[in-house]
């Protein structure tokens, strides 16, 4: 009975002097962590006012009666996205303390700066698109620079949700301009052979 238990104490010093090692060795990516993961989280919030804004805005126009986001969605960006980033932040500091130990680079800074530039840009697409005419000018800036996001909301194209879902004169006028010169190339074609 001594001898199983001496193995459990072992076992157990073991596992928690690792804890602890891993704990102290990587505790200085912690804030960097944490920063990441809120700027992560929001995005994921504004994906969510999106996805209720072209709801409102289109009402009619989704093929698809549940919302883009879903428990699974936010599931999908706990599972994927943030073990994804946060390995990466890991590596960068492994790379920086272990490997790169004679130069001064700051990599796991670098990498969470790049991560939460992508999480800003993608937030900044996400809060400028869908909106109404009455809204800032802010935001209609930014949807010159910035893809709209709305049709990923959907399961139609978005100039289809802008025209209502019918073809304009233009696009008339445009494949029917397709057309004569189709036409002229092969009657061209026909006479010269």
């Amino acid at each position: 009975m001594t001898s199983i238990y001496n193995i459990y104490k072992t076992m157990f010093a073991i596992i928690g002097g690792g804890i602890g090692w891993l704990v102290a060795e990587f505790k200085p990516t912690f804030p960097l962590i944490i920063v990441a993961v809120v700027f992560i989280v929001y995005d994921a919030y504004t994906a969510y006012q999106l996805d209720k804004r072209a709801k409102k805005k289109y009402p009619d126009k989704t093929k698809r009666e549940a919302a883009k986001f879903t428990s699974f969605a936010f599931g999908k960006v706990i599972k994927h996205t943030i073990p994804k980033r946060l390995w990466l932040i890991i590596l960068a500091y492994i790379a920086e303390h272990w490997v790169f130990i004679h130069v001064q680079i700051p990599l796991s800074y670098i990498v969470t700066g790049v991560i939460c530039f992508e999480q800003a840009w993608s937030i900044l697409e996400n809060e400028s698109s869908c909106r109404e005419e009455a809204d800032s000018r802010f935001w209609k800036l930014l949807q010159k620079v910035m893809v709209d996001k709305t049709e990923r909301h959907f399961d139609v194209n978005l100039d289809d949700l802008k025209n209502g879902g019918r073809v304009t004169e233009e696009q008339i006028e445009a494949a029917r301009e397709l057309l004569r010169k189709y036409d002229e190339q092969s009657k061209e074609k026909g006479g010269t052979t």
